[in-house]
């Protein structure tokens, strides 16, 4: 039983570590794809201007 009650909080504690992961990663992306839409606006705009 012992064992068990373990094992659970183990479980519980991975699903909670992936979905921290997994949110954190979601924020890389989108923070990410932020940048790389910005940069390429800048080039953009810099290529229309020169």
């Amino acid at each position: 039983m012992k064992i068990d009650r373990e094992w659970w909080r183990t479980v519980r504690y991975a699903i909670g570590e992936e979905r921290r992961t997994a949110r954190l990663i979601s924020i890389l992306v989108t923070v990410g794809a932020i940048m790389a839409g910005l940069i390429l606006m800048g080039h953009g705009f810099s290529v229309t201007v020169g």
